[in-house]
């Protein structure tokens, strides 16, 4: 958790990453057994395959380089990157109106990576009778999305890229904030790889009052904050 930074926490992905951090030593296991590759080894991402028993120098089973514009603004009260993408227990943060390279692993059958929009949200989208029985952080950042990609022929080349929305398998419940209905992923040029995130408003998350975070914020009826 990064509290020194009002626009981000980290608490909801703390057991996202510890699940993506046992998935990668299984995987690894399997490959010294001769049973698939592990790719690199280092990311864990959110998704991908354990390729079909290619060495460590086949292109299909490396981490895919997607190139990230990001061109999602914050809201004025927030501060700091909009987006961060989670490589196992590695954050890497893309500030607004920047170009950044995210490599993608694969694990489980495809190049898949989640993510999340930073500043603080209310569980629920803002619903007034929002049960918390998992004791999930909130407010929180807006996640549930994840960016896959369909590599090209040539290394770096991509053929498609689109935005999985409602991504929940690895996050704390289903209620945390969701970004499903507010970002739009384009690929912009499918030779370097480089995906365009947008956003179409963020007025269907619930951002709290001045950015306050869970230490700060006072809850709306029918609201809890909890801190992580």
């Amino acid at each position: 958790m990064s509290l020194h930074n009002p626009a981000r926490s980290r608490g909801r992905n703390r057991a996202v990453e510890v699940v993506f951090v046992a998935l990668l030593s299984v995987s690894s296991a399997l490959a010294a057994a001769g049973c698939g590759d592990s790719g690199d080894g280092t990311d864990g991402g959110l998704r991908g395959s354990s390729g079909g028993g290619g060495g460590g120098n086949n292109i299909a089973t490396r981490p895919w380089p997607m190139k990230v514009a990001n061109q999602v603004q914050l809201l004025s009260s927030c501060s700091g990157p909009s987006l961060t993408f989670f490589q196992g227990e590695t954050p890497v943060d893309v500030p607004y109106a920047t170009t950044k390279l995210v490599p993608i692993p694969q694990l489980f059958g495809a190049y898949e990576i989640g993510f999340q929009i930073n500043g603080w949200y209310w569980r629920c989208d803002g619903a007034r009778n929002c049960p918390n029985p998992n004791s999930c952080q909130n407010p929180d950042n807006a996640g549930q999305v994840a960016i896959r990609v369909s590599p090209g022929g040539q290394a770096g080349e991509c053929t498609a890229a689109e935005l999985v929305k409602n991504f929940d398998s690895f996050t704390c419940d289903s209620s945390v904030p969701n970004a499903s209905e507010v970002l739009t992923v384009t690929l912009e040029d499918p030779g370097t790889c480089l995906v365009r995130i947008e956003t179409t408003g963020l007025a269907s998350l619930d951002a709290t009052a001045g950015c306050c975070d869970c230490h700060t914020c006072t809850a709306p009826a029918g609201q809890r904050t909890h801190c992580m």
